[in-house]
């Protein structure tokens, strides 16, 4: 038992040496729908995040540079929705155990639930996901999303927003969930 301690111990420590940068590629997309069976592929193109050698991870995106394909959609989020002017970005924050960091430092793959806080639009709430944490050949590492980490407008006081939205483009409904996927890629520092 004494060994195995030890082992575990040498292993985190060396994935402790150093705090995990984000590297490209590297992606955050999120899907919505629209009259009932619309669904569209959106993305977000300048954010940042990092993995603390304490496990700490962190996700900061820049809500202005939404990607929907359409550039007076985009202008219409930031302003309507994300009200860029007062929110310029969302954040989420989680802690990664040190058994996972064990294991991706020991070149085997993990997957678990990622627990943690999403800061948006001036409200706090839960959310997670299933993810996966995969070392690279090229000494990086990816944290994926397996599921999505669903986003309720609600939560975030974003509800007037998404019914603006609807009457401005004449629509018939827009969902008030949006699930978010990632795909992240570290090296460490």
């Amino acid at each position: 038992m004494r060994f195995l301690t030890l082992a575990i111990s040498l292993v985190i420590s060396s994935f402790s040496q150093a705090d995990w940068a984000l590297q490209q590629p590297s992606s955050v997309h999120f899907l919505t729908n629209k009259n009932t069976h619309i669904a569209e592929i959106h993305r977000f193109k300048a954010f940042t995040a990092e993995v603390k050698d304490s496990g700490f991870a962190q996700i900061n995106i820049d809500l202005s540079s939404v990607d929907t394909r359409i550039g007076i959609r985009d202008e219409r989020m930031n302003e309507h929705l994300f009200e860029v002017s007062r929110f310029a970005s969302a954040r989420f924050e989680a802690e990664i155990p040190a058994t996972v960091l064990a294991q991706v430092s020991a070149g085997q793959s993990s997957r678990f639930q990622l627990s943690g806080k999403v800061s948006l639009h001036g409200e706090q709430a839960q959310a997670q996901c299933e993810v996966l944490i995969s070392p690279n050949k090229d000494k990086t590492i990816t944290v994926s999303s397996i599921t999505p980490m669903i986003i309720d407008a609600q939560s975030f006081n974003l509800v007037a927003g998404i019914n603006k939205l609807q009457q401005i483009a004449g629509l018939k409904s827009i969902t008030h969930t949006v699930p978010v996927t990632f795909s992240l890629t570290f090296k460490a520092n």
